[in-house]
């Protein structure tokens, strides 16, 4: 755990039933032609996207819709967002949507005042200019992109998935709003909030903990364990999607000033390789990390079993048993557990991991990992 840290969120955070009608009031603070992007059917389906305009319209703000972002959003959407906001002259973003959304809205805003194309800044060239202010409106509890300084993007031409970051990607706000998540699926439920739950799991175990993200990710955990699996069961439960809401909102608040870890790295491999959605890509391969870490990583699995309630002694395996119940809990939510669940070849496994594809969450990982180490967990889940 570290002893020196920074701590960044958004600079206002608002949570609670209704919160997310009120972003015109919060917005017309910032700009008068907000972007708004979203993806390609939950927003308008559900009607939240209606109402978002609706609250914008009414405090005088003219929005420019932005439509069709994919769940694995690339360089090419990005840029295609940052030329219609430059073309209608917009000088703000509301992104609402899951993470995809979320991290596309930031790319744009983030790269609109510095360049005409994302693809120099996913190279590594840094942002040098404040992004446009933007407002996060997630649709889904999981995927924490609403807290974080990086957007996750894809190079769909080289399968490569990784991070644009920058301190100027944070949001002005983030709304949580839990009953937007009202008329999620049982999967998209299961599989969001299971990333969440990975996220604040790998918040807890990074090297880059620290005081005050790991009572962040403890109740994240707690929350998320206890409540999740009712709310996949029990859908339009509002005090179940609310705590699980919260459990999520408790996780990225965690990670984005922590990291995420081995688990991350691996999905962003394997998800894009084999159109694996990435929540359940998470959920499949944290147990084999946890039981490579679970030597380096003893007493953190132990704070993680108790938390949650799971029996053992003082002499148990901590990381195995937490890595048995965690399969338990993935099936239990629905989700699946192995690669060939997806229709993956084995033999089509040995072109994954690839050097360009080891980011710093495997490099930071806290017992090191080859490249054979990553090869021998993914054939462990196949």
């Amino acid at each position: 755990m570290e002893e020196s840290f920074v701590f960044r969120l958004p600079q206002e955070i608002y949570f609670g039933p209704g919160e997310g009608r009120r972003v015109g009031e919060h917005l017309e603070r910032f700009g008068k032609r907000p972007l708004v992007v979203v993806g390609q059917r939950f927003a308008r389906e559900s009607g939240i996207l209606k109402d978002i305009l609706g609250a914008l319209a009414r405090r005088g703000l003219e929005a420019v819709v932005f439509s069709g972002v994919p769940p694995e959003p690339t360089l090419e959407v990005v840029d295609e967002g940052i030329r219609v906001a430059r073309e209608a002259r917009c000088d703000s973003v509301v992104a609402l949507g899951g993470g995809s959304v979320l991290d596309c809205g930031k790319a744009v805003a983030g790269v609109l005042p510095n360049g005409e194309s994302v693809v120099p800044y996913f190279e590594g060239a840094p942002l040098t200019r404040p992004a446009l202010p933007w407002i996060a409106l997630p649709t889904t509890a999981g995927t924490g992109s609403e807290m974080t300084n990086n957007a996750v993007l894809t190079d769909a031409t080289r399968k490569l998935k990784k991070s644009l970051r920058s301190p100027f990607l944070v949001a002005r706000v983030a709304i949580i709003d839990p009953t937007f998540t009202y008329s999620l699926s049982p999967y998209r439920t299961a599989a969001s909030g299971v990333d969440a739950l990975v996220q604040a799991i790998e918040a807890y175990t990074s090297p880059r903990a620290n005081a005050v993200t790991d009572v962040l990710a403890l109740e994240a955990i707690r929350l998320l364990w206890e409540y999740l699996p009712r709310a996949v069961r029990e859908g339009e439960n509002t005090f179940f999607r609310k705590q699980v809401a919260k459990g999520s909102m408790l996780s990225a608040m965690a990670f984005a000033n922590a990291s995420s870890g081995a688990c991350h790295g691996l999905a962003h491999m394997v998800g894009p390789e084999f159109a694996i959605p990435h929540g359940e890509a998470c959920g499949l391969l944290l147990p084999p990390v946890i039981r490579f870490n679970k030597e380096a990583l003893k007493e953190r699995y132990r704070d993680i079993v108790l938390c949650v309630g799971l029996q053992g002694g003082e002499c148990e395996d901590w990381g195995e048993l937490l890595a048995r119940a965690f399969e338990d809990f993935v099936r239990g939510v629905g989700l699946r557990t192995r690669l060939r669940d997806f229709g993956v070849p084995r033999e089509a496994l040995g072109g994954v991991v690839r050097e360009e594809r080891i980011g710093r969450s495997i490099l930071e990982n806290p017992r090191p990992m080859t490249p054979e180490d990553l090869q021998a967990l993914l054939e462990e889940v196949w």
